[in-house]
């Protein structure tokens, strides 16, 4: 594949990076509202999930800007990151079988992508 072929496909595995950290973003919001609204039962639960929330969403977006640079580290953290999300979305199944699907379908989609030749090679130079 072309250089700039690979560079397009790094640069689509950031973007997908990228919007999952939004929802972790936007589930850190809705952490963070609801405990100033009120609408907590736990605060330390509340809060731990709020950090927790955060930091992942900190990690994809660090490792979004490193994918496209060709860093190891960051096709190892998106395959971690997308089996987290394919084993979520067993646990969603019972809830919704679409939403299961909504999570699962992209996270397969980036998890072979990660496992094409290109990005391995791509993501697999030595330091410089």
């Amino acid at each position: 594949m072309p250089k700039s072929s690979v560079q397009r496909t790094l640069k689509g595995l950031a973007i997908a990076y990228l919007l999952e950290a939004l929802v972790l973003y936007i589930a850190t919001g809705a952490a963070i509202w609801a405990l100033f609204a009120g609408q907590t039962i736990s605060l330390v639960t509340t809060l731990a999930l709020a950090a927790l929330t955060l930091g992942a969403a900190l990690w994809l977006t660090s490792a979004a800007r490193a994918i496209v640079k060709g860093k190891r580290w960051a096709r190892t953290a998106g395959i971690f990151w997308q089996l987290m999300q394919i084993t979520i979305s067993f646990g969603t199944y019972d809830f919704s079988v679409l939403a299961a699907l909504a999570i699962a379908l992209p996270s397969g989609a980036v998890l072979i992508t990660l496992f094409t030749k290109d990005v391995a090679e791509a993501t697999s130079q030595p330091r410089s």
